[in-house]
Parts: structure tokens; C-alpha cells; sequence
């Protein structure tokens, strides 16, 4: 029998290290925030439906229309838009414009293009955040209500300030990538311009 095969039949299995933990606790997390997203996004919308599909039986055929319904309506679809602004920033789906790849042919100064919007990004979504959120604990402070519901206006804010910076975190995630991204070809690019120089002194 070969001793190096029994040795390592042997061995125990080696402990993950702690890059790895810490990488795969990050996904866990990644995973739920995702999961709870898309939850909440299915029952506002589902919620939105039903809510319209309620309104449209009680005013054209119960001939019974109630105000609230509307206003309830109107929550879930502010919610219903901000948590898909921020899951439309999470997947990069979001409108822009794709022509810095048709002028721009060098990966580094495509990903160093790329870092800056998601910097610029990030920084106009906390901008619109800030406000949102002073908007927003100006109507709770001011304990404003509803007109027919009589609920606090502060759940209508809460959807601008979750959804702005919901966007700011992403396009901060993204611009770290982008910023490994923009290393990687730096690296790769100074890598290609070395080899070719060895290639010219052989030369």
C-alpha cells in the first residue's frame, strides 16, 4: 500500500478558514435580505391587486365605494415602487446606457468608468435618503394622519426612506466590486504589457 495514500486517509479533514466562514455567513445573509425583498415585494403587489380588484366590485357593482380602500391602495403601491427601486439597483437592472463599451475598448478604463457612476450613485441616492428620512420624521413628529383610515403618514415616508437607501447600500457594494473589478484589470493589463516587453527584448 502506498504510505502517502494511508497517511492522507488518515489526516482529518482540514478546518475551513476564517475567509471562508466570514464569506459564506455574508451569503447566508445576502440570501435572506434577498428573500425577505422579494417577499415583501410579492405581498405589496399582491396586496395592490387585491385592494383595486376590491374597489372596482364595490364601486361598479355594490355601487358602495369606500375611500380607505383607495389610501391603502396608494401604500402598497409606494412600497410596491421603492422596494423594486432597490431590487432593480441589487440586480443591476436599472435604465443606463450602454456606450462606454462601443467608445471604450480598455477593460480598465471601462471598470474605473463603472466605479464612478456607482460612486456618483451611491451618493446621490443617500442626498435623496437624507431628505426622504427628514420628510419623512417631519410627519411623524407633526403626527399626521390619514384622512380616512386614520393611519400615521410616516408608513407612506418609510417606503422613500427605505428604498433610498436601499439603493445607496447597493451602489456601494457595487462600487467595491467595480473597484475589484477595476484592480484585477490594472493587474492583468500591467501583466500583458510585461510579458510583451519580454517578447520585444527576445526580439
Amino acid at each position: 500500500m502506498n504510505p502517502s495514500k494511508l497517511a492522507s486517509a488518515t489526516l482529518p479533514p482540514l478546518v475551513s478558514s476564517p475567509d471562508k466562514v466570514k464569506k459564506s455567513v455574508l451569503q447566508r445573509f445576502e440570501f435572506l435580505l434577498d428573500c425577505c425583498l422579494k417577499a415583501a415585494m410579492i405581498f405589496s403587489g399582491l396586496g395592490l391587486a387585491i385592494l383595486m380588484f376590491a374597489q372596482v366590485i364595490m364601486r361598479y357593482a355594490l355601487d358602495s365605494p369606500f375611500a380607505g380602500i383607495e389610501e391603502a391602495a396608494i401604500l402598497m403601491a409606494v412600497w410596491t415602487y421603492f422596494l423594486g427601486m432597490g431590487y432593480a439597483t441589487k440586480q443591476r437592472a436599472h435604465i443606463h446606457g450602454g456606450i462606454v463599451t462601443l467608445v471604450v475598448s480598455d477593460p480598465f478604463k471601462i471598470e474605473m468608468i463603472r466605479f464612478i457612476g456607482s460612486i456618483i450613485c451611491a451618493i446621490a441616492a443617500c442626498i435623496f435618503g437624507y431628505y426622504a428620512a427628514k420628510y419623512g420624521l417631519y410627519m411623524i413628529e407633526k403626527g399626521r394622519m390619514s384622512l380616512y383610515l386614520q393611519w400615521p403618514k410616516g408608513l407612506w415616508s418609510a417606503s422613500m426612506i427605505f428604498g433610498f437607501f436601499m439603493m445607496a447600500g447597493y451602489f456601494l457594494l457595487h462600487a467595491a466590486k467595480d473597484f475589484r473589478a477595476m484592480m484585477l484589470a490594472a493587474k492583468d493589463q500591467s501583466q500583458a504589457l510585461g510579458h510583451q516587453s519580454l517578447i520585444n527584448d527576445k526580439d
